[in-house]
């Protein structure tokens, strides 16, 4: 699968130019971003969060930060959680599991996108699967989120590092 079907129809729709770069298999957006050798900050990680009334809220951010959910929630007053791995299936049943496009309009979730995406000449978004990313310069990106909200919704990543039986493993 190089994209997701929903994705395709939706850009396809709103006369998005994009390209799609492929790269080796990957778990997270932060890998994807070093297997295709594009910059980590120019790569979006979508994270799903739910409120105690079931509804959604994609929070887009650049895939070296981490989403700051406690101010989100001081923002919209309300209580997000992360969305479990299970779930994330149900609401994007044309992806792989785990490899959410940030194109939230296209699945009618509504999103938070963060400042420092919006700043860059290039981004990099999720395809649906683990081996794509769908390649937007910024005026097709501003393009697709006029109408999504943005906010500084970011931090840094923490990163732990071990050595062990002589590797490096690094986890968040």
């Amino acid at each position: 699968m190089a994209m997701a079907i929903t994705v395709g129809q939706f850009l396809n729709s709103h006369n998005i130019d994009f390209s799609l770069t492929h790269h080796r298999h990957t778990d997270t957006s932060f890998s994807s971003a070093i297997s295709a050798h594009v910059p980590t900050a120019q790569v979006a990680k979508s994270v799903l969060l739910k409120d105690q009334q079931g509804d959604y809220l994609m929070a887009v951010v650049p895939s070296n930060r981490r989403v700051m959910i406690d101010k989100i929630n001081r923002m919209t007053g309300k209580q997000y959680f992360l969305v479990a791995e299970h779930e994330l299936a149900q609401v994007f049943q044309d992806c792989e599991p785990g490899a959410v496009p940030s194109i939230g309009q296209a699945y009618k979730v509504g999103m938070l996108i963060d400042d420092l995406l919006l700043e860059q000449e290039d981004i990099y978004i999720e395809s649906g699967d683990h081996e794509n990313l769908i390649h937007l310069d910024s005026k097709q990106f501003h393009k697709i989120m006029q109408d999504v909200k943005h906010q500084n919704i970011s931090g840094y990543r923490m990163l732990f590092s071990q050595q062990h039986d002589g590797r490096h493993w690094e986890w968040e």
